[in-house]
């Protein structure tokens, strides 16, 4: 039978009293703690106490995407940036971005070729996989646009499309950006802008630009891109 959980609000009003006996009236008679113990204890104890712990874990874990076939058959190159250990998928924006466009007109998490991408874009080391899905790639035909420092963040941000493309303009360009740490550690620079090059990256979604013109009207990204070469 499961034991019942405490009652937090007792827990979170003697959080900062470590007596033993103020302890033994949340948790019962007969219940003596340490002091300096009692405040770890009861967070442990509500850590498994809310009503959709244990439903939201097992979500996330059966969480699953199909990997495209075109990426089970892409080739894959290495990284040009040292501090990379993941192999890069050698793709096309379109694959990215997929063909499928939202209501603003930019592509959509559900069409992407390579969703879900990595969950933090601000990681040093970001996973090779999610989901078995590639997150890192190398795109061998964009043309980078102008490129500046935004914010207080330090990170680089640039815009970048695919000429070979047509359509809308939404579906031919995405957000590129690379986060200060990668800037500050040998193997990246500025590339200049007006370029026709090859960039590796880490594909992220970012929901919170989707409505913005300047991101594309999209959550897409490469973020950090790690590396370029000019094309050719």
């Amino acid at each position: 039978m499961a034991s019942a959980c405490p009652d937090p609000a007792a827990l979170s009003r003697h959080s900062l009293n470590c007596e033993s006996d103020t302890v033994s009236s949340v948790l019962g008679s007969g219940v003596r703690l340490v002091a300096g113990t009692c405040a770890l204890v009861a967070s442990l104890l509500l850590a498994g106490c809310g009503p959709d712990a244990s439903d939201s874990a097992t979500d996330e874990a059966t969480v699953d995407y199909d990997v495209p076939d075109f990426i089970q058959t892409a080739r894959t190159t290495r990284s040009w940036n040292p501090h990379v250990n993941c192999r890069a998928t050698v793709t096309t924006l379109r694959r990215v971005l997929g063909t499928e466009r939202g209501s603003l007109g930019g592509a959509t998490f559900e069409g992407g070729g390579f969703k879900p991408g990595i969950p933090d874009r601000r990681a040093l080391h970001p996973p090779c996989k999610v989901h078995r899905v590639p997150t890192y790639v190398q795109l061998n035909h964009a043309r980078v646009g102008s490129c500046s420092q935004i914010n207080d963040d330090g990170d680089w941000t640039c815009t970048l499309n695919d000429p070979r493309l047509t359509g809308p303009e939404d579906m031919r360009r995405i957000h590129i950006e690379t986060d200060r740490k990668f800037r500050r550690r040998d193997g990246w620079s500025v590339p200049p802008g007006g370029t026709d090059i090859r960039i590796q990256g880490f594909v992220f979604w970012d929901p919170g630009h989707t409505d913005a013109g300047w991101h594309n009207h999209s959550g897409w990204e490469i973020h950090s891109f790690t590396a370029w070469r000019r094309a050719g």
